[in-house]
């Protein structure tokens, strides 16, 4: 795919002020992802690739209207510590960093912001009982705070996946994901246990088209 450009970074300081100041440009997404293992056939980079992905392609959707800040890579993952491979903050130091994301982008006069969470870690029902304070405080600047799977009905999963009814680390949501956006970063002969193995292509084209409607629908929402 193509992509015209939606990404903050691949601006320079007249084109941001221009696209602000005519109000060309208005919302901006941030998506938070992790750096941590993905079992032994997905690259740790995963969660930050996916929602990198997503973000890109839903601000495509409604171009020219919504820039993709640089993606957030290391999160919450002390759940991970223990199993060999992550990187890892504390929930407080991650919702304060996302704070001053959006914070930043207000000040430069974005009038609405949607935090794009792509790692299980940081959905707001993890953190907020953890940080109430940080999500008020998000919550006083009108950000929108959502998960991408989440935006999925039930009934997506029931129909289309045989063994998950949400995304499961590394099994047969993200390997099929996987194999649509990056298959690069899939080790194939590492593939060894059920969940996996039950990741086709197909899924994951109907994965991404699901996730992208699902949104997609929450930035119409939130532009509206």
């Amino acid at each position: 795919m193509d992509y015209r450009n939606v990404l903050f970074g691949e601006l320079t300081r007249k084109e941001l002020a221009e696209a602000i100041e005519s109000g060309t440009v208005q919302g901006a997404i941030v998506p938070t992802g992790a750096t941590e293992q993905h079992q032994d056939h997905l690259a740790m980079i995963h969660d930050t690739a996916s929602v990198t992905e997503i973000a890109r392609r839903a601000a495509d959707r409604f171009y020219p209207k919504v820039l993709v800040a640089p993606t957030v890579p290391i999160s919450v993952s002390e759940h991970h510590m223990n199993r060999g491979g992550a990187l890892t903050t504390r929930p407080e130091i991650f919702l304060e960093y996302v704070h001053d994301i959006c914070d930043s982008l207000k000040r430069l006069g974005v009038p609405r912001i949607m935090v794009l969470n792509g790692h299980g870690g940081n959905k707001r029902d993890n953190l907020e009982p953890k940080c109430p304070e940080h999500f008020a405080r998000l919550d006083a600047m009108g950000v929108v705070y959502i998960t991408y799977w989440l935006t999925c009905p039930e009934a997506f999963y029931d129909a289309h996946l045989e063994l998950e009814k949400s995304a499961g680390h590394a099994g047969e949501f993200e390997t099929s994901f996987a194999m649509l956006a990056f298959p690069e970063r899939i080790r194939t002969d590492q593939i060894n246990y059920d969940n996996a193995l039950k990741a086709t292509l197909p899924k994951g084209g109907l994965i991404l088209d699901a996730v992208l409607d699902g949104v997609s629908g929450a930035l119409e929402e939130m532009l509206s």
